[in-house]
């Protein structure tokens, strides 16, 4: 299978699945699927053009993406990667450092003074009072953590500036004789630790001194002074403590009878029993009232029925029944009222005999209506009585409603006035017995504290005098020793992380797909020993070379189904001279020569030429590209390509010139129209272009070719300016597909392997080219490793190649013919 039938089966292979690359969850696989061979059919490390099974995704690798802002700090990204490189790198460096650490370690060790240390114990116990039930003066110890606040106050009042000067007193009555100055007693006091020992009640005084005997005194006087501090601290605060109670009760006291003088003055000042008996003598007239009230409004209501019984009555006579004796003329009416219908009855009998016109009716007729009036007017005078009655009684009830309403407000006020009263008086005596019972109480401490006065409270007792130390703790070479050494390799790693960070090279695959976010398409092996014009034409003359494998491995990865529609023109550029861009497009132009691809190579570096010196022509040999483009005339560029003596390979030459600008030719038309020229004629066209960023050729070729792919020399490429590049090209609307890794030495830490695709690169030398053929070797920064004086593949005359051995395990493979 050839190669290029292997990247279209890698690409249907990967089409319908997730994209491996960058985004799958399984194990990183670089620039291959999932089979064992990922480099097109060859298992070298020198072909690393990208497989299939990475192309297969959604991802574009067009110009530098959202994800790969960089850390802006001193540092760098620090990453575990990137520290193992740079140390790598620069180990000797860091073994300065570590040198220097150990020197300043052992300086340290010989300057510092030598300080002993002496330490004496001394318990601290608590006892609490022998009163029989008398509460606890302090907590039992069954309470581990109140015991422990109650140590720790303890242990913070003897490390009290009155303790230290106790302390001092105590060292000059032991020792009168000492010279030590008091300055420098207080100042070893001030630095000596007090520390209670776990689970026990010991407590360890440690003092440290450059003289051993004066550690020694100071820390047995640190005991005494401590358990006489104590005793006296215990017996003051016993007695400030019976004070402040005696004070206390008296306080209460006087709180006591202040609150039965209250009492007294609010029952004199409020006459409970007074307001008690106005109070009733209220409710009974109140009563009475009532009473009369209920009689005048029953008298009131009769009244006022007679009244409306008299008035129909009068109006109609034959309505009227009885009375009730205690009417007014009740007997009169009834008089008028039974002749009334005496009459009435004999007027009835005879007009049962005679008519209603007989004299005697008539008679009778008059008779009626003369006693009904005489019923009429007694009905009338009665219902006067009547009248008179009832407005008397009105009269007498609406005097005796005010009183009422006077006695009901009155205990009212009366009733509020004795409940106010009463509650001031239950609250009085609350306050009294509360004052009452804490007086009681005041008075039973009191009592307490005094047979507790002459009893301590804590004991501290020297248990383990301070003995003379005999050797010093400090220096401590277990730990100077050590650290010495551990500092300056920390400040070795910060340095080199530093200067690797301000020198800005990119050094690995990572930093260009994952700072860049640029696709890696193709890594081209150090070559050893060649000259330009060898490496340029070494895909001829040794097609199954690891340097003519890689080429091969860009050329398939370019005709891949992925790649195929935007590589017809493409552009071979470098942010720098020296990156090996010319000998890469000559390359790359054989490769897709011998594919059958007929080819076109132009050399668009019009202001250093360099294909012509490469493929051996004179200036007679051909006609210059800038020379016929000055002409504006798209006829003439028939007569520009010249046989490079390869199958499918022709080739643009130019010529330098002082009489043309390569800026005015660039943005005159006729480029375009050179370009549709080369497109039609051509399978492939590829261009070598100058630097980008010295002259501004670049942007207006970018701007013509289908893609553009970007050179880059480990450790000698810096990020920024290639950053600038991709940024630049991206906005400006050219297709940044990539970048050729060039000039790798696998022979230098080698972890390629066809087996294990999780890897990185880790270049450990950076160069600088000089003269070909002049045999200078320039190393920058790192010692000349055994087995150099290889060719790199870089484009100027004053450039020396690497000088990097390139021992290689390769496995060998058939290749097809056309490689």
């Amino acid at each position: 299978m050839s190669d290029t039938e292997q990247v279209s089966s890698g690409d249907s292979k990967t089409g319908s699945r997730r994209p491996m690359y960058y985004g799958g969850t399984n194990r990183a696989v670089y620039y291959g699927g999932t089979n064992r061979a990922m480099y097109y059919g060859n298992s070298s490390p020198a072909a690393y053009p990208g497989g299939a099974g990475g192309y297969g995704g959604s991802y574009y690798y067009g110009g530098v993406g959202s994800g790969g802002e960089e850390d802006d700090s001193l540092l760098g990204a620090v990453t575990i990667g990137r520290m193992i490189r740079v140390c790598v790198q620069r180990w000797v460096t860091i073994v300065v450092f570590v040198i220097i650490g150990f020197i300043a370690a052992f300086a340290v060790f010989k300057i510092s003074p030598m300080i002993y240390e002496a330490e004496s114990v001394f318990e601290m116990s608590l006892r609490g009072s022998t009163y029989t039930g008398m509460r606890k003066a302090i907590i039992e110890a069954d309470f581990g953590a109140s015991l422990d606040e109650v140590f720790n106050t303890r242990l913070a009042r003897l490390r009290s500036r009155a303790v230290i000067d106790q302390i001092v007193s105590q060292y000059r009555s032991d020792y009168p004789s000492s010279t030590v100055t008091d300055e420098e007693l207080i100042g070893t006091l001030v630095a000596s630790k007090m520390n209670l020992q776990r689970r026990s009640r010991l407590i360890r005084v440690t003092v440290r001194s450059t003289d051993p005997q004066l550690a020694t005194d100071l820390a047995n006087a640190y005991a005494k002074a401590a358990e006489l501090f104590t005793s006296d601290q215990n017996r003051n605060e016993s007695e400030v403590a019976v004070s402040w109670l005696s004070t206390t009760t008296e306080q209460q006291k006087r709180n006591l009878e202040r609150a039965d003088k209250e009492m007294l003055d609010f029952r004199v000042a409020n006459q409970l029993d007074f307001m008690a008996n106005d109070v009733d003598a209220s409710q009974q007239a109140l009563g009475k009232i009532n009473g009369d009230i209920l009689v005048l409004e029953g008298d009131i209501t009769k009244a006022t029925e007679l009244r409306k019984t008299l008035e129909t009555i009068q109006s109609e006579p034959e309505k009227f029944g009885s009375l009730p004796d205690s009417v007014p003329r009740s007997g009169e009416i009834g008089e008028a009222y039974q002749q009334f219908q005496k009459t009435l009855a004999e007027k009835n009998s005879l007009l049962a005999r005679y008519t209603a016109n007989h004299p005697e009716v008539k008679v009778k007729e008059k008779e009626v209506e003369v006693y009904k009036q005489q019923f009429a007017d007694v009905v009338f005078r009665a219902l006067e009585t009547c009248k008179a009655n009832l407005d008397l009684l009105q009269r007498q009830l609406a005097q005796l409603a005010p009183k009422r309403d006077e006695l009901t407000k009155k205990l009212s006020d009366l009733e509020l006035k004795i409940v106010s009263a009463k509650m001031k008086l239950q609250q009085l005596e609350r306050e009294r017995e509360v004052a009452d019972s804490s007086y009681k109480s005041l008075l039973q401490r009191t009592r307490e504290a005094q047979l507790a006065s002459d009893e301590n409270t804590a004991i501290i007792k020297q248990v383990e005098q301070a003995t003379r130390p005999k050797k010093p703790v400090l220096p401590n070479p277990m730990i100077i020793f050590p650290a010495g050494p551990a500092i300056g390799l920390i400040l070795g790693i910060v340095f080199v992380l530093i200067l690797d960070h301000l020198e800005d090279k990119i050094v690995g695959i990572s930093d260009i797909e994952q700072r860049l976010r640029l696709k890696t398409l193709a890594v081209l092996p150090h070559v050893r020993r060649k000259k330009r014009e060898q490496l340029a034409r070494l895909v001829a003359d040794d097609k199954f070379s690891q340097f003519a494998e890689a080429i091969a491995g860009l050329r398939n990865l370019l005709d891949s189904p992925r790649y195929q529609e935007m590589s017809k023109v493409l552009l071979c550029m470098s942010t720098q001279p020296g990156e090996g861009k010319t000998i890469t497009s000559c390359s790359l132009a054989m490769s897709c020569a011998q594919s059958g691809q007929k080819t076109l190579l132009v050399d668009f570096d019009m202001r250093r030429p360099r294909l012509a010196k490469i493929f051996e022509k004179k200036h007679a040999d051909f006609q210059s590209l800038p020379h016929t483009l000055a002409k504006a005339d798209a006829s003439l560029f028939e007569t520009l390509p010249t046989a490079s003596g390869y199958e499918n390979l022709d080739i643009v030459f130019s010529k330098a010139s002082s009489e043309l600008s390569p800026a005015t030719l660039m943005g005159s038309g006729v480029i375009v129209d050179f370009f549709s020229w080369a497109r039609e004629h051509y399978d492939r066209v590829v261009i070598d272009s100058p630097p980008f960023g010295i002259v501004g050729d670049v942007m207006v070729l970018a701007s013509l070719v289908d893609s553009v792919m970007i050179m880059c020399c480990p450790d000698r490429t810096r990020f920024q300016p290639i950053k600038h590049a991709a940024r630049h090209l991206t906005e400006s609307g050219a297709r940044v597909i990539g970048v050729i890794v060039n000039d790798l030495d696998f022979g230098r830490r080698n972890q390629f392997s066809q087996y294990d695709y999780h890897y990185r690169y880790a270049y450990r030398y950076t160069s600088r080219y000089g003269a070909y053929g002049q045999g200078k070797k320039v190393r920058t920064g790192e010692k000349k490793a055994s087995g150099s004086g290889g060719k790199p593949l870089g484009d100027d005359d004053d450039l020396t190649p690497s000088t990097a051995s390139a021992r290689q395990d390769v496995v060998d493979v058939s290749m097809t013919d056309d490689e």
